[in-house]
This record gives C-alpha cells, structure tokens and sequence, in this order.
C-alpha cells in the first residue's frame, strides 16, 4: 500500500480543477487514525469512533464518507493555518518556490467539500486498486512481490511529477525566515513530542518503524500548529498595540 503523504500528489495535477488543501487532505484522511496513538481515548459514537478506526475510515459507505469528509475539512484547515509558518521554516530557494498561490475562486468554501469528496475518492480507489493486485492476481507475480513493484513504481512516479512540477516553479520573493535558535527549538519541541507519542503506545512501539515514522509526523504537525497559533498571537498583538514613537528635540525637564 503506498504510504499515506504520497496519497497526496494527487494534488498535483488536479490543483488547477480544485483547491489544493482539502484535495490533499482529502486523498490522506482516512489514514488519519494510523497517526493517532493509542493511549489517546475518544467516546464511542457514531461520530468519535472513526478517529480511531481505520477500517471505518476506508469504508465505501454514507457514514463513512461524511465523517471523512470532516475529518479532511479539520485537517485542510490545519494544513492552511501552518502553511505560511512552516514555509518559512524551508531552505531559501524551497520556500521561494512555494511562495506562488493557486486560483482565486480555489479560496471559496464551496468547492472545499467538492475536493474532499474528490480526495477521499482517489485514496479508496488506489488503495482498492491494490487490494484487486493483490487477490487476483498472478501467483507466481505475488510471490515475486511483483503487486508491490508496481505499486512502488506507481509512487515514485507520482512524487517525481510533483518534484518537477515544484522545480519549475517561478521564484517568489524572498522570505523572512526565523533565527538559527528559533529552528532549533522547534526541532526540539518535535523530537520531545515524538518521542512522548512513541512513549504512550508502549514499549514495543520503540521497535516498529511505523510506530516511529507515524508518531515523528504527529508530532510535526503538532508543534507547527501550536507555533503557527504563536505567530498569529504575536502578529496580531503588533498590530494591535504599536511602538511608541520618542518625539524629536530635548526630553523635557523636570
């Protein structure tokens, strides 16, 4: 099965039919519970339970489709409040190609659930594409792991395509960029959190791969929130509560 950020180069070719955001996010979402530990705890529902159910998640059903489809507004709008902070986290040159902005009407609420249906359906159909490999297919191709070759293959050339789209971007202007101590703080933060997402799925996760790739970009996309939620703050209280200015000439006396 390919893993769950590659689901999203289907935004890629589709940006100039449908905002990017909830496209990604879409083709993602049902992947979400894998990235949820589990010593997290939700209330049983209708509503709670496809946080930490997969399977429900990957269902082609009614119930299924609209909790997905929340899930991956809730997660386009995370998507969109890091966006600008951890860009300016990227090296120069990258963040300068990354600077440029889809369509005007791509901002309009509408079409958001129009490319989150859409992305949720590339997701099931991919990964239903794998599933149809791999129970009928050739034995002997099975046994040669071909089923995963092509998948492989399938992948690598959907990141090729989004990394030569991204090379020929235009050049933005610069970016300002946070300090070396700031960069490292966060790099902290990140590891500190990992590493506590690792902690509460047990010991055994310190030994599974997935268990540490998982709890990494949890802890990723936690930590730039909560700094894009500080830039925001800082932002805003700058704007609200300007600098005093000294006026020209002598301090008077008193």
């Amino acid at each position: 099965m390919p893993f769950t950020l590659i689901h999203a180069v289907v935004a890629v070719p589709l940006r100039r039919i449908l905002p990017a955001a909830p496209l990604a996010a879409g083709a993602m979402v049902p992947d979400l519970p894998y990235f949820v530990p589990s010593g997290i705890t939700v209330p049983d529902g209708p509503w709670f339970q496809p946080l930490m159910d997969a399977g429900h998640t990957h269902r082609v059903q009614a119930d299924a489709l609209v909790a997905d489809v929340v899930l991956a507004l809730v997660l386009a709008g995370v998507m969109t409040v890091c966006a600008a902070p951890a860009r300016a986290l990227l090296p120069q040159m990258l963040a300068r190609r990354m600077g440029r902005r889809g369509p005007a009407w791509a901002a309009r609420w509408a079409w958001w659930p129009v490319a989150a249906v859409v992305g949720i359906t590339t997701h099931l159909v991919w990964d239903g594409l794998n599933h149809w490999m791999a129970d009928n297919g050739d034995p002997a191709l099975l046994k040669a792991e071909g089923v995963h070759l092509v998948g492989s293959l399938i992948a690598l050339a959907a990141v090729g395509s989004a990394c030569w789209w991204l090379w020929r971007r235009p050049l933005s202007e610069p970016v300002s960029q946070p300090g070396l101590g700031a960069r490292l703080g966060l790099l902290a933060a990140m590891g500190l959190v990992a590493a506590g997402l690792v902690t509460m799925k047990g010991a055994w996760a310190w030994t599974v791969p997935r268990s540490l790739v998982t709890s990494t970009i949890a802890a990723i996309v936690l930590v730039l929130l909560a700094y894009a939620a500080f830039r925001r703050l800082a932002t805003s209280r700058a704007a609200t509560c300007p600098r005093r200015v000294r006026p020209n000439g002598p301090s008077p006396r008193r």
